[in-house]
């Protein structure tokens, strides 16, 4: 039986260039090793490791400045549109993943006889919890945005991928959506990752939803995980802007642990009353 083609598209500008070097002969040997796998690397870099083997293609992409960079990463994929349509599979990783064990199709792929063509990954802090507390894009403006009665998985941004035309498909209706939320002077709460989650929630049939295993951070181990985010900060320097915190009083630490735990159920109550609902607003024939 001819094995599944896939390209894994791989973004690393700027800093994390530095995360290729150990990236590829991870997942060239842990990810999907039962299909045929081609790594296109969407990076600023003039060279890069790897650059000569079969399986590797370069593609120049500008760097952009945050959060740009993960916003817009739909624009760069899209600019291989007619390379990447004669693959059977896309999937995109974030530069700092790390495979622990073999990931196979069986696993990952989605399951086409279940009416699945994507694959999308739980986010470990949120599994399992009431929606009212996940951290969706809650400001109806924005294309991303889930009203508090709405959803049921939070899913992380850093892994996902299906079928080559879906996939391309979404790319599109989430460039699409990013775009006009740009337009519009807005950008979602968490970007690429809150557009997505979005989408998921519209159409949650269309998609493979696997738990945090496949996605889970280094400092929360919990000993099921198949694959790790690496810690960025023990890599390269961590934008201080995208960290930063403000000191606060007692009143005002006492106040945001009431946003935090107590208020999602009063916005609940409202949207529920309302009526609210995430409607399905990609084209008929698209993801």
């Amino acid at each position: 039986m001819k094995q599944p083609r896939v390209a894994v598209l791989y973004l690393c500008t700027g800093a994390y260039r530095v995360f290729w070097h150990d990236f590829y002969p991870n997942f060239k040997e842990h990810f999907l090793p039962d299909c045929e796998r081609t790594f296109y690397v969407f990076t600023d870099a003039e060279t890069i490791d790897y650059e000569d083997q079969p399986d590797v293609r370069r593609i120049p992409q500008q760097a952009l400045p945050w959060p740009y960079s993960t916003m817009q990463r739909f624009d760069a994929f899209l600019g291989q549109a007619d390379r990447l349509a004669g693959y059977d599979y896309l999937f995109f990783a974030n530069a700092n993943l790390r495979c622990l064990r073999d990931v196979t199709a069986g696993e990952l792929l989605p399951d086409a006889a279940r009416g699945q063509v994507l694959t999308v990954v739980c986010h470990l802090p949120y599994y399992g919890k009431n929606p009212i507390f996940h951290p969706y894009e809650r400001r109806r403006k924005s294309r991303a945005g889930i009203p508090y009665n709405c959803g049921t998985w939070y899913v992380a941004g850093g892994l996902n991928g299906g079928q080559s035309a879906a996939y391309l498909d979404l790319c599109r209706e989430l460039k699409a959506r990013t775009d006009e939320d740009l337009s519009h002077g807005v950008i979602a709460r968490f970007h690429d990752e809150s557009q997505l989650n979005r989408l998921v929630a519209e159409q949650p049939g269309r998609f493979r939803i696997l738990g945090p295993e496949y996605c889970t951070p280094e400092e929360t181990p919990t000993g099921q995980e198949a694959i790790r985010i690496m810690q960025k900060s023990r890599y390269i320097k961590v934008d201080p802007v995208r960290t930063a915190s403000r000191p606060q009083n007692l009143l005002q630490r006492k106040w945001e642990a009431f946003c935090l735990n107590w208020l999602p159920y009063l916005w609940w109550a409202r949207d529920t009353l309302l009526r609210r609902r995430v409607e399905n607003n990609t084209k008929e024939d698209s993801v």
